[in-house]
C-alpha cells in the first residue's frame, strides 16, 4: 500500500495536531475501528527527530490524533519531512501518510 502524500505548513512554536479518519467507503459512512492498531509518527528536520504522540480519539474509534507539544516545536529550520506508520495486530506495518514540511518561523517572543 502506498502512503498518502500530504505536505504541511506548520507554525513554529505552536502545538501541532493532525487528525486522520479511517473509513471503508468513499461516502464516509462505514467507520473502521482502529483501536487494536498502533501508530508512530515523527517530524524530521535534518538530524533532529521530533516524535508525535499518536492516540485514538476518545470520541470516535476511527480517528487517529497525532500531536506534538509546542515546547518541542521551537528553533526549527525552515523545512523538513514527516510520516505516520500503522501497525496492525498481525504485525504488518504500513506507512499511512508522509510529506514535506514548511515551517513558518516564529517572530513573537
Amino acid at each position: 500500500m502506498a502512503a498518502v502524500i500530504v505536505d504541511l505548513d506548520i507554525d513554529e512554536g505552536d502545538t501541532f495536531v493532525m487528525m486522520v479518519e479511517f473509513w471503508s467507503d468513499v461516502d464516509n459512512t462505514l467507520a473502521i475501528d482502529i483501536r487494536e492498531d498502533t501508530f508512530q509518527g515523527s517530524f524530521q528536520f535534518g538530524k533532529v527527530n521530533i516524535p508525535m504522540v499518536c492516540t485514538i480519539s476518545p470520541y470516535a474509534t476511527n480517528v487517529l490524533e497525532a500531536s506534538v507539544a509546542y515546547t518541542l516545536m521551537i528553533d526549527l529550520p525552515s523545512k523538513g519531512k514527516y510520516d505516520i506508520d500503522q501497525t496492525i495486530p498481525s504485525n504488518e506495518r504500513y506507512r499511512l501518510i508522509q510529506g514535506n514540511v514548511r515551517v513558518n518561523q516564529e517572530v513573537t517572543v
